[in-house]
């Protein structure tokens, strides 16, 4: 076929072709329910032999309806955000809307750059997972009036309606189950104490330490938002004379990195070191051995985040909502009594400082190369 012909290729076109109603086929092009999926394989069967593409931005002109909903995420390397935006798209695609995904890398200057770029496609709201800090965010929206949703790195002082997990009291239940095992020397690898659920999750730490009377014990080590700087924090943490006896990531890519430096210390899980992680993921099930977490409630997050911001579609106005879920404490076989066994299952401390130092030496060397 020519492009001639594609160019003037109708939907009432494919319609026809598909043996189908006008209204049926605008349904399955702009991705609506309520189409069986036989009748869904003949329009789209239809379209593609016509060389049909619907032009999404013109057909919300003429109806004055946009469809689209912006999402703006810090980092798509965190799997916890990739999972959350799946949940969110399948909820939005139900009720006939799609999103508009822009990545912030964790730039806060990119972020406002991105959030303006998706309100020039004039989205009819916005869900924001802020960077560091949401002023600039909210800057950026408030003089165009769009429904809004932030979500995970908020709390209940955000001027728009947020969903969060409860990030203090599970880090609070993590740290009760080290202390419940034994351990006492435990430290807590966060990413950055500027970022308002990383916070609170040092918060709970610390409150599960002091509620022990373990205060004495307590370190709270800030490694960075990438698994390279968590890596060369935690070879720190274990080449000390006096190396903890668990380790409490704050985020999974801490985790990847506090991992990485647990083998390079030639460290074994958890003979010579406990490991637990705020934030689980599909990889920490299957390792061996397998690691303990805190696992988010990513289904029940991204179902309030869709729902609040409906309503706001719907035109349901009010004050703004602030939702917090429940996270749950998954335990696996990362964390075990300090000290279990001895012998051929546990390296002495000179050892491991000897392994974490050649460890941190190399990744020095590389890093200059």
């Amino acid at each position: 076929m020519d492009s001639r012909k594609k160019s003037t290729t109708t939907l009432k076109d494919v319609a026809n072709a598909a043996g189908v109603s006008l209204g049926t086929a605008s349904k399955v092009m702009a991705g609506a329910e309520g189409v069986s999926p036989a009748r869904r394989q003949q329009v789209w069967d239809a379209a593609r032999q016509l060389g049909y593409r619907r032009n999404s931005l013109a057909a919300e002109l003429r109806s004055s309806r946009s469809t689209s909903i912006g999402f703006v995420v810090p980092d798509l390397t965190n799997s916890f955000f990739i999972e959350l935006l799946c949940v969110v798209e399948d909820h939005a695609l139900a009720s006939g809307y799609r999103l508009l995904l822009a990545h912030a890398q964790e730039d806060p200057e990119r972020e406002a750059e991105r959030i303006r770029f998706v309100l020039s496609r004039q989205v009819a709201g916005m869900i924001i997972i802020p960077c560091h800090g949401y002023a600039h965010a909210i800057d950026e929206l408030r003089e165009c009036d769009v429904p809004l949703v932030m979500a995970d790195r908020v709390d209940n002082s955000f001027p728009a309606n947020t969903v969060t997990t409860d990030s203090r009291r599970a880090a609070r239940d993590g740290t009760d189950h080290l202390i419940a095992l034994g351990h006492k020397r435990i430290t807590f690898i966060v990413n950055a104490l500027d970022l308002v659920n990383s916070r609170e999750r040092a918060d709970g730490y610390m409150d599960a330490m002091k509620r022990a009377g373990l205060e004495r014990h307590a370190r709270v080590v800030v490694c960075g938002m990438t698994d390279t700087e968590s890596h060369a924090a935690t070879l720190g943490l274990l080449s000390e004379r006096e190396r903890p006896t668990a380790l409490f990531t704050g985020a999974n890519v801490a985790t990847l990195g506090a991992l990485r430096a647990i083998r390079d210390a030639e460290l074994r899980l958890p003979d010579d070191v406990s490991l637990l992680s705020f934030d689980d993921a599909p990889w920490m099930s299957v390792l061996h051995p397998r690691i303990s977490s805190i696992h988010q409630p990513v289904e029940a997050v991204g179902r309030a985040i869709w729902q609040l911001l409906h309503k706001q579609l719907e035109g349901e106005a009010s004050e703004p909502v602030h939702l917090r879920m429940k996270a749950d404490l998954r335990v696996r076989e990362s964390t075990a009594p300090p000290g279990r066994t001895t012998g051929k299952g546990s390296k002495d401390t000179a050892t491991a400082q000897q392994n974490a130092g050649r460890a941190r030496k190399r990744t020095a060397l590389a890093e200059r190369e």
